[in-house]
């Protein structure tokens, strides 16, 4: 998001939807404010403020799609396009089902496959409770993986592969497709492909959304921010 542009997008999740995060510095990339929303009623949501006053925000859950929450197959209330506002800007969503949305385009080069990419991800469970899955900004520990060698989960591949040099992605996976573009629900292969979370707490709540049998398949929705650091040949 470009910081000359501080009106382009606004912020349409309700109040009540809002935890303001402690520290701006700890919470994104490029100084950038992650603020976690608890579901009440809505899509647990993230916010990332860059320079200046620019913020992009995911909208709220759908208000039929909240008031059903016995439905076992709820596509909508893992899509943050569900409920979209004037001045909105959607996700686009590929054939695979992916979503995403490019908060800051990338000047730099693009990778190719096989070649090593450098990345800081911020993760959190975006269908249940937003709980931080890992922020390698404050663990100082980027991921790497090269490209199309299902060192990753399919979600990051993808991402990535249309992404250049210091570019920052929005990722969405849908909680219906986290096994196809996500993490494994067998917990011993799970983390086969990364990125694996570094804190216990982490990879608790990651865990939690997967394990627990019940929640519905919206629940595990998970929500990442990508910034493309380096590609190495």
């Amino acid at each position: 998001v470009s910081p000359s542009s501080p009106t382009q997008h606004r912020s349409v999740a309700p109040r009540r939807c809002i935890e303001a995060a402690s520290s701006v510095r700890n919470c994104g990339l490029d100084d950038s404010a992650v603020v976690s929303r608890r579901r009440a009623g809505c899509l647990a949501a993230l916010l990332m403020a860059s320079a200046g006053s620019s913020v992009v925000a995911i909208a709220p859950l759908s208000a039929t799609a909240a008031s059903n929450p016995s439905e076992s197959s709820c596509e909508s209330c893992s899509n943050s396009n569900s409920s979209m506002q004037e001045g909105d800007k959607s996700f686009v969503t590929t054939p695979s089902g992916l979503r995403y949305l490019d908060l800051k385009p990338g000047t730099g080069a693009a990778p190719s496959p096989g070649q090593l990419c450098v990345v800081d991800w911020v993760g959190y469970t975006a269908g249940y409770q937003a709980k931080r899955i890992e922020s390698t900004r404050e663990t100082d520990e980027p991921y790497r993986f090269r490209l199309g060698k299902g060192e990753a989960i399919a979600a990051f591949d993808e991402a990535v592969a249309g992404m250049k040099v210091g570019g920052v992605r929005r990722v969405e996976i849908p909680g219906e497709l986290e096994e196809v573009l996500g993490y494994s629900k067998d917990y011993s292969v799970r983390y086969v492909r990364g990125p694996e979370p570094t804190t216990f707490g982490g990879k608790r709540a990651l865990d939690f959304v997967l394990d627990n049998k019940t929640l519905r398949d919206f629940n595990r929705t998970l929500l990442f921010d990508i910034r493309l650091d380096n590609v190495v040949q």
